[in-house]
């Protein structure tokens, strides 16, 4: 394979996840087991992953750590995934990363029949990155799962964060939350020595989950902490300003009502690590995650949310009745990935009431073969009753929607992202 052919692979949309350690494990090998000279913050979960990811990067940065972060998926192009200090990889030095990784790629194919997965090649550049660059501590999140996910190849980490837990991804990760917080909870780790105590810090949970990961911490020697709902003070501009324990007043950088929460988890951690108060107050107002209830304008307001699950249109009804408590209906701009619950997602909009005086615009997010048709999402929308028009170009969704003089707000999929990038900065 031509270096251009492996480049195209390596960043290609990624259809099918494949869930094992052995390809990533012999790909690291090749490469000289950059993993092994690293320290690690690893998180998983269902929901807030990314948002907690920056919050902790932010505050870590701040605390004068060299500090890298590795998150997925990317919203516009691949090198949103590898950062240091909240600057980008830029496209000459992930372009070198690639050519030093195809190597070890080509090995792994000759002893294996296949080439590493996308995920799995990204994943092992970012280490050899991070090494190169001499990285303090790296924020890590998980790609899909937990357990046979290609980044819980790194050894014992400072700490396993696992954020709010719900149903999704079930054909890959089981259809109990008991059995996905089981294989979430396979980043927690017993530490190399028996004299020390491993850290898990978790968003409070359902009891089944907590269960689960209560257990699995008694029996690789982990301290567990579960992080206390945060006493929210006021909203300033969609950024809510709260308390937590004995920190008053800290202020998301991040939009959203639901922020706190994510917030709080990095709080907790950071505490756990000995982090000074002022680096976790300045962290968080300086973290950014778009997508995540981002005010594109607001005249009329158009919001983008990555909402693509049950438990992610939830939070974002809290927001807009937070922010919103006079809300008229709006149009909602809206695409899914056919493996996702759809229904689940109309089900709890059409019950919140915000549906009442909105219809819904839906579309196909380009260039991925796991993207739910149009048409597909309107008779699932109708099954509840709620108004829809199929779209086959998104520009033309956009436009007719910004004309009806309210609110726009584009949801079920993070991947729709770069198509409305691709609109707005036009």
């Amino acid at each position: 394979m031509n270096d251009n052919t492996f480049k195209s692979y390596a960043n290609s949309f990624q259809a099918i996840a494949r869930l094992r350690l052995e390809s990533i494990e012999r790909l690291l090998h090749h490469l000289g087991n950059p993993q092994n000279d690293l320290k690690f913050i690893h998180i998983a979960g269902t929901n807030g992953k990314g948002s907690v990811c920056s919050f902790l990067q932010c505050i870590f940065t701040d605390a004068d750590y060299k500090t890298g972060k590795y998150t997925s998926p990317n919203l516009v192009k691949v090198a949103e995934r590898i950062s240091i200090d909240g600057a980008l990889i830029d496209d000459a030095e992930l372009d070198s990363l690639l050519n030093s990784v195809q190597e070890s790629a080509e090995k792994v194919k000759a002893e294996q029949g296949e080439l590493p997965t996308q995920f799995e090649i990204w994943t092992a550049a970012a280490l050899c990155y991070f090494k190169a660059k001499k990285c303090d501590i790296v924020i890590l999140e998980t790609g899909l799962g937990g357990t046979r996910d290609a980044t819980n190849i790194i050894p014992p980490p400072l700490a396993s964060v696992i954020t709010r837990l719900d149903l999704d991804h079930t054909e890959y990760l089981g259809n109990t939350l008991t059995e996905i917080a089981t294989e979430k909870a396979g980043i927690i780790k017993a530490p190399l020595d028996n004299a020390t105590e491993g850290l898990t810090v978790t968003s409070p949970q359902t009891q089944a989950a907590m269960s689960v990961l209560a257990k699995v911490c008694k029996n690789r020697h982990n301290r567990l902490l579960v992080a206390d709902i945060p006493e929210i003070i006021k909203s300033q501009n969609f950024h809510e300003i709260f308390n937590y324990k004995n920190l008053n007043s800290l202020e998301c950088g991040i939009t959203g009502f639901y922020q706190p929460e994510n917030a709080a988890l990095a709080v907790e951690t950071a505490l756990a690590l000995g982090i000074d108060e002022k680096f976790i107050h300045s962290g968080l107002k300086k973290a950014t995650n778009p997508a995540r209830f981002e005010i594109i304008q607001n005249d009329p307001v158009v919001i983008y949310d990555g909402a693509h699950n049950k438990n992610g249109i939830n939070t974002l009804i809290e927001s807009i009745h937070h922010y919103f408590p006079h809300w008229q209906g709006a149009t909602f701009i809206m695409a899914f990935m056919g493996d996702k619950d759809i229904d689940g997602s109309f089900s709890a909009l059409k019950d919140s009431g915000l549906m009442d005086n909105s219809e819904v615009f839906a579309v196909k997010v380009n260039d991925n073969p796991r993207a739910a048709e149009a048409e597909v999402v309107c008779e699932i929308a109708k099954n509840h009753r709620i108004s829809s028009t199929p779209f086959k170009d998104l520009k033309n969704a956009y436009t007719l929607a910004l004309k009806k003089n309210k609110p726009t707000v584009i949801c079920g999929s993070l991947y729709l992202y770069k198509d409305f990038y691709e609109i707005i900065k036009k």
